[in-house]
């Protein structure tokens, strides 16, 4: 876990309801970077299984929020959605000060699932995560396979292929690639090489990147 993996507001009220600033990835993407959290005080409610919460770690004073996934009289097991491994600690009740309800991004207000229908949401992205772990490998060696070999970027017609503008700028010429409008490439002078935005790499063809003059 980071250390500042969220930064609460400055004002919060442990008698009502409060707001923290959510930031890191270990709770991606049920709770995403610069998003509001909203916050229910703990105030020893019953807690269940699936509920994310706001607390404190042992012997760490840097707020944390991750998913309950186990309660016993001992205390209380914790993940994160996005990691892979549970907390390494056991977390004292009295550790927990409030239950994350809702998430806001300017005016729009998410409800953050707890309970049974936390637990199959966290149980489904544990299980995309998996899966998107063994998949990927293949995934990319076939991405790579047919831009490499330009097997879609031939079957374009000539007004749809990607093609190659010159901006001067900074005293220089600067080389991007276009796809209709879109500018999706860049020719980096020091490191003599293109950067394509996936998933374009797969309507070009090599042969006009060589096209650019050095």
């Amino acid at each position: 876990m980071h250390p500042k993996e969220f930064e609460p507001a400055k004002k919060n009220r442990p008698e009502k309801m409060f707001f923290a600033a959510y930031a890191g990835p270990s709770m991606n993407p049920t709770l995403r970077e610069s998003e509001m959290m909203e916050i229910m005080p703990y105030d020893r409610r019953p807690l269940r299984v699936g509920d994310v919460v706001f607390f404190l770690p042992p012997k760490n004073d840097q707020p944390v929020v991750h998913r309950i996934i186990r309660v016993t009289p001992a205390g209380i097991s914790t993940f994160g959605d996005n990691n892979t491994h549970e907390d390494t600690f056991l977390l004292p009740f009295g550790n927990i000060k409030g239950r994350v309800v809702a998430a806001w991004r300017g005016q729009k207000r998410r409800k953050i699932a707890g309970g049974l229908q936390g637990r199959l949401t966290s149980r489904w992205l544990h299980w995309r995560g998996v899966l998107d772990r063994s998949v990927s490998p293949l995934v990319h060696s076939l991405y790579y396979a047919l831009s490499h070999r330009a097997v879609i970027a031939r079957l374009l017609p000539a007004p749809f292929r990607p093609r190659v503008i010159v901006f001067h700028a900074r005293g220089r010429d600067q080389f991007h690639l276009l796809l209709g409008p879109r500018i999706i490439g860049r020719y980096d002078d020091q490191k003599h090489q293109w950067y394509i935005q996936r998933p374009f790499r797969l309507f070009v063809d090599d042969r006009i990147l060589q096209e650019r003059p050095d």
